[in-house]
């Protein structure tokens, strides 16, 4: 059971490092080859946009070239590519 925790900036950290830890899962998951890097992509960036942007440490996730997460994007290997290739480095600068 999860303890209640009154105080708001508390419940915002610990919400926010709860967001992080499911969209590591993710990137995992998309580095590792398990998950297709668009539908993996889409859920980190719905995860990121549920903290209301609190998940700083998601946004270079969301500042690749040639891809905007609310704009139109075209499924191509290029994509796969630089999708897995940020969830890597993602993986490697942030580690637990």
């Amino acid at each position: 059971m999860n303890p209640v925790i009154h105080s708001r900036r508390r419940r915002v950290v610990a919400r926010t490092a709860l967001a992080v830890e499911r969209a590591r899962g993710v990137l995992q998951m998309i580095a590792d080859g398990s998950r297709d890097p668009y539908e993996g992509y889409r859920e980190v960036y719905g995860i990121y946009v549920g903290t209301s942007g609190l998940a700083e440490e998601l946004k270079p996730h969301f500042r690749l070239p040639d891809i905007e997460p609310d704009g139109t994007i075209h499924l191509n290997e290029n994509l796969r590519r630089i999708v897995i290739a940020s969830a890597t480095d993602w993986l490697r600068q942030n580690p637990k």
